[in-house]
């Protein structure tokens, strides 16, 4: 697994145009897919961590997908939905045999064409960092997006029989978007009042956050950026996000650093450069400082953890091939 490309990006990026190709997917439209899958036996191709450059949201009505957003494990059960923004770092790591789902990858230039009045994008964009994208649908909920989900896909299918094909796809889309943003209104009330300007201020800090991490790791400057005093950021974010922007930032490189230790082709010392430190040694105070394990230690910890599921892993294999013969 090769997380270092010869841009020296650590953890990949993958375009639309990449992971479709990827996927064995054609091309349907600029900034639009849209896939429906119902009871499909399908592998996942790609279980190292990637960036993508779209949202994608995936709602699931039978069986289990299991994925990781920025480290954080989740499992999208019948009758849930995840949205995951660009930017978040992603990684598939199993899904059940069988699966039923409807999807949608989108970019924010699509939004912008389809007419969706700005003031509704935000509802797709960071009000505030404690915001949940992993959500537990109503029935009524699953009926109606799964009817305009594929409602959506046939008119994408059929657009070159159609003379109209362009608007209606257009007008469909918005129609997916509006009853999105409606089921979010629905599980985040705080999402109908007018973002305050704390909120402002936090999603633009944490947009330049996800931008800059690497190179800049100062709260002075984002404050710089956002043209208010340490201080006030600190306190703005602290009572909107629940941690202060220096936690975020720090938070933000340990995670990066995290997934780049869990790949054995990656060195410390590469880690470091990659992150912009100026040397392991720093790299490694600033780690243990975080987590309490150096480099070092985190990468056994880890190492062992995969080892010990390896030998769990043993006796199934050994009764599931038994069956067979």
């Amino acid at each position: 697994m090769d997380l270092i490309n010869g841009d020296n990006q650590s953890v990949r990026t993958h375009t639309f145009s990449e992971l479709l190709i990827i996927l064995g997917q054609p091309r349907q439209i600029d900034g639009l897919q849209v896939t429906v899958t119902e009871n499909e036996r399908k592998a996942i191709p790609i279980f190292y961590p990637f960036r993508f450059d779209q949202y994608f949201v995936c709602m699931v009505s039978a069986g289990e997908l299991s994925l990781k957003l920025n480290l954080v494990n989740h499992v999208i059960r019948e009758g849930e939905f995840v949205l995951i923004e660009p930017g978040t770092i992603c990684q598939f790591t199993g899904s059940s045999e069988f699966i039923s789902s409807a999807c949608i990858s989108f970019s924010n230039d699509f939004l912008l064409k389809a007419g969706i009045y700005q003031k509704y994008i935000s509802a797709f964009k960071l009000l505030g960092p404690n915001l949940s994208t992993h959500l537990v649908l109503e029935k009524e909920e699953i009926a109606l997006l799964s009817g305009i989900f594929k409602m959506l896909y046939a008119n994408i299918v059929t657009r070159e029989k159609n003379e109209f094909s362009q608007e209606i796809i257009q007008h469909n889309f918005s129609l997916v978007i509006y009853e999105l943003i409606n089921v979010f209104y629905h599980h985040h009330q705080e999402l109908k009042s007018k973002p305050t300007r704390k909120q402002d201020i936090t999603a633009r800090f944490m947009k330049l956050l996800i931008k800059w991490y690497k190179e800049e790791r100062s709260v002075q400057f984002y404050a710089g950026q956002l043209a208010i005093t340490p201080r006030y950021l600190t306190q703005t974010v602290k009572e909107v996000a629940g941690k202060t922007a220096g936690d975020l930032i720090d938070e933000m490189v340990i995670t990066e650093a995290m997934i780049l230790l869990n790949d054995p082709a990656c060195s410390i010392g590469q880690v470091a450069v990659l992150l912009q430190f100026s040397d392991q040694f720093f790299f490694s105070k600033f780690f243990k400082n975080k987590t309490g394990l150096t480099p070092s230690e985190y990468r056994k910890s880890k190492q062992q953890t995969f080892v010990i599921k390896e030998e769990l892993s043993v006796p199934s294999q050994e009764r599931i091939l038994s069956d067979i013969t």
